[in-house]
């Protein structure tokens, strides 16, 4: 709706802004802002292969939250001075323990299908004890600038879900002969197409972009975020 939308610019834009004019004028030295890997649109179709940002790569959202975080982004990188440091993260699917999105969706899907499509796809995620430590490197290091942290391998849908049924002790089947149901599913239009490329279609920065010189953020690998995220709370 255009009340929903309108919502979104005035959070992710005015109200970012205007926090980051308020912290400027009391004497605040840094300001971290959450930016999005959104800003520079979506996934690749499953069907057409890899999408890999790169430095080059310029900002291009592709939907009205895209949008919002983008103007948010350079609103609030407007405010940068000697004096009053602007620290823009621009992180990719961030998940653990209680996240929303595809995350806990695919983890039903891991305790409950004995089969599921091989498909190498290529996603930049980023665990949230590995963005909480990079953020803590930010604040130490008193950082200024737009920064791309992920983790330190990439990840396919398939084995995330594999990752996560082996941390519930339980095997599953990746199959090959599956990938073509898939391709056909991101070909449909309507919502049935777009969930698909947004669960199997591809989506990476280009791993050089990630690299933090000052310190190791990556407190945990892939694997290990799995079992940490499912083994959370139990």
């Amino acid at each position: 709706s255009k009340e929903q939308k309108q919502l979104y610019y005035e959070i992710n834009r005015d109200l970012a802004v205007e926090v980051a004019k308020k912290a400027k004028a009391a004497g605040v030295g840094q300001f971290i802002y959450m930016s999005s890997m959104i800003i520079y649109g979506q996934s690749a179709p499953c069907r057409e292969g890899r999408r890999r940002i790169t430095a080059r790569t310029r900002p291009q959202p592709a939907n009205f939250y895209g949008n919002s975080k983008w103007q948010g982004d350079r609103g609030v990188r407007a405010l940068a001075s000697e004096e009053f440091k602007v620290c823009v993260l621009r992180p990719p699917m961030v998940y653990g323990k209680g996240s929303k999105g595809n995350y806990p969706l695919l983890a039903r899907m891991a305790g409950l299908t004995p089969a599921f499509p091989l498909v190498k796809n290529e996603r930049s995620m980023l665990h949230i004890d590995n963005l909480c430590e990079f953020v803590r490197l930010m604040i130490q290091n008193r950082e200024a600038g737009v920064f791309f942290p992920q983790n330190d391998s990439y990840a396919s849908t398939d084995e995330l879900v594999k990752l996560i049924a082996q941390a519930h002790g339980r095997k599953i089947l990746r199959l090959q002969a599956l990938a073509p149901c898939v391709r056909l599913a991101s070909a449909l239009p309507g919502r049935i197409g777009t969930m698909t490329d947004k669960a199997f279609g591809s989506f990476s920065y280009e791993m050089s972009m990630s690299s933090y010189p000052k310190g190791d953020y990556r407190v945990h690998s892939l694997e290990e975020s799995i079992y940490v995220t499912e083994s959370a709370g139990q």
